[in-house]
């Protein structure tokens, strides 16, 4: 298996990227790098780094696609940039399994959605990153972005690709799958929520347990949370901009008396426990589920132990062969 690295994308490309992959070569057999972008800069960093020269290849792109430029303008100009030449290798070559990039979300989705293949009878991606939750596992909330306006029936393929990526590759059995909404009432919710709604409830390939609010996204009470790539990207986005707050708010109010300082002492290891959870250095990508080969969009400030959580993230999803199982459920008819 080989797994297509863009190593030039991200705001530490290419020493972070490079590093964090050779990282997980190092750490896990049964596959092969391709680092892809200036071939200069990916043999300087790798002149400084230990691993088995077999399993790594490099291929020369000389054009890099920045997060300020029109994904589908740079996609077509570009041809020559590391991530349009990643998807193409990932597409070309069929030892090629999965392709993780930590670069412009929007080239990332674009290009993998024009120069590659989707899932049969997956009309439309959804961007799926894991978060943490409050009884220690992990949520997926799909979709994050790929698609900001979205039909029902796409809500339904989310809530089953997300079903089979917490069952395959998390281990959560019979995984519960909720719809994004403004309530829990059956009735809430706009017109297009409240379409899904109704195929959702009738569908048998998913245990779906209805609506909910996004502020019991981290509770832990569901497993899979679906969502129209607006709203969901809007939860996203919110739900880190208060952990945020809440975390300088918590260290602001430590350093401010020294009561505080004497009784973080005391909660040293729990407060460091707290950090390691909320760390998405330890936890990975977002996959691009519905594509035909894996794709992950990694944190695009990753440093190198982020990226190679995210380089194995990609091996597993491929060496469990996610997709191939996502096809089989979305072939069941869910009316039965």
């Amino acid at each position: 298996m080989k797994i297509i690295i863009d190593a030039y994308g991200g705001d530490n490309s290419p020493q972070e990227i490079v590093k964090g992959a050779i990282d997980a070569l190092n750490e896990k057999d049964g596959f092969d790098i391709v680092l892809v972008g200036k071939e200069d800069g990916i043999n300087a960093v790798l002149q400084n780094l230990t691993y088995d020269k077999t399993r790594v290849s490099i291929e020369n792109a000389t054009e890099v696609i920045g997060c300020d430029e029109s994904p589908t303008e740079a996609i077509r100009v570009k041809k020559d940039s590391s991530i349009v030449k990643s998807v193409k290798l990932l597409k070309e070559d069929e030892n090629a399994k999965a392709f993780v990039s930590a670069g412009s979300t929007g080239a990332v989705l674009t290009a993998s959605v024009i120069l590659s293949r989707r899932i049969k009878g997956v009309i439309r991606p959804a961007l799926s990153p894991l978060l943490p939750n409050l009884k220690g596992g992990q949520t997926m909330l799909l979709d994050c972005g790929a698609n900001v306006d979205c039909k029902a029936n796409w809500l339904v393929h989310f809530a089953v690709m997300g079903s089979v990526y917490m069952q395959e590759v998390c281990g959560v059995k019979n995984p519960k799958v909720a719809l994004l909404s403004n309530g829990t009432e059956d009735e809430k919710g706009c017109a297009l929520s409240l379409e899904a709604f109704a195929l959702l409830k009738e569908d048998k390939r998913i245990n779906f347990v209805g609506n909910m609010e996004a502020r019991e996204i981290l509770s832990g009470e569901y497993d899979v949370v679906v969502a129209d790539g607006f709203s969901g990207n809007v939860a996203l986005k919110a739900t880190e901009g208060a952990v945020k707050v809440i975390l300088a708010n918590l260290k602001a109010e430590i350093k401010a008396s020294a009561s505080a300082k004497i009784g973080y002492l005391f909660m040293k290891k729990a407060f460091k426990n707290l950090k390691a959870k909320l760390d998405y250095n330890k936890r990975g990508g977002a996959v691009l589920l519905g594509m035909e080969k894996t794709v992950v969009k990694a944190h695009g400030s990753s440093n190198a132990e982020a990226f190679k959580n995210t380089v194995l993230q990609a091996y597993n999803n491929s060496a469990l062969n996610v997709n191939g199982k996502i096809e089989q459920a979305l072939a069941q008819n869910g009316g039965e």
